[in-house]
């Protein structure tokens, strides 16, 4: 077990921990994005946004996962702390080596699934072939572990695809609100570029947790925003 922890420390050393507060900042965020999603469907009852709430829920729970997993993988360094209340929760959630697997197994498919969820929404699918992607899905994240590479490069290729989808809609419409919806699907994607060159400068580690959140808070004010200007519609429309 001890050798798999060794291996999936991909943060340096001076930034142990710190990752886990910027994902307990990416659970809001994307929680945040969640609930203004299903507001968003109350105002268009549109059930693509039920589907985004669903997609968003997702990554949160799954960095819920990530972060369940890290704390795993820190805690010789958390058992060097003086023990406080704090540090006694941390110990507390140390766990066997099936919880650290099933941690990371459930963040990579639900990371995966999440965004795959998105790209359906705008990339119309049959039933079947959703399902189908589905289980693609699931048994790339089963087969690939604990191998972190066809993680990211899937993730990368999805981004990618989701990112493109939002550019080609904004060319074609010129909404305001779409061109920064692909700005932030821009930046995540980039996080991704990141993530894959950890191997070779684990700082990558830092720069992509950082650009990752950005693209997130990017995402939020954006949904903000259309939330704002939607229901200002509405109230129009009831006026007139």
């Amino acid at each position: 077990m001890t050798l798999y922890m060794v291996k999936y420390i991909y943060a340096p050393q001076w930034f142990y921990g710190k990752d886990i507060l910027i994902d307990v900042v990416s659970i809001v965020v994307l929680l945040l994005i969640a609930f203004f999603s299903i507001k968003y469907y109350q105002i268009k009852k549109n059930k693509n946004y039920i589907y985004l709430t669903l997609s968003f829920t997702m990554l949160a729970l799954s960095f819920l996962f990530k972060i369940v997993m890290n704390i795993n993988i820190y805690y010789k360094v958390i058992e060097t702390m003086p023990l406080t209340p704090v540090t006694i929760t941390y110990q507390a959630l140390k766990a066997s080596g099936n919880l650290f697997i099933s941690s990371f197994l459930l963040y990579w498919f639900l990371t995966l699934f999440g965004f795959y969820i998105l790209y359906s929404i705008y990339q119309k699918q049959s039933r079947l072939d959703f399902w189908f992607g589905t289980y693609l899905l699931f048994m790339m994240t089963f087969y690939a572990y604990p191998s972190y590479r066809p993680f990211h490069l899937t993730l990368l290729i999805l981004l990618a695809l989701i990112t493109y989808i939002h550019a080609r809609k904004y060319l074609n419409q010129k909404h305001y609100a779409t061109k920064l919806v692909t700005y932030s699907f821009g930046i995540i994607t980039l996080s991704q570029v990141f993530f894959n060159l950890v191997d070779y400068n684990n700082s990558f580690y830092v720069t992509a947790e950082i650009i990752q959140l950005i693209g997130y808070l990017s995402l939020l004010i954006t949904f903000i925003m259309v939330l704002r200007h939607g229901r200002k519609e509405d109230k129009a429309g009831h006026h007139r």
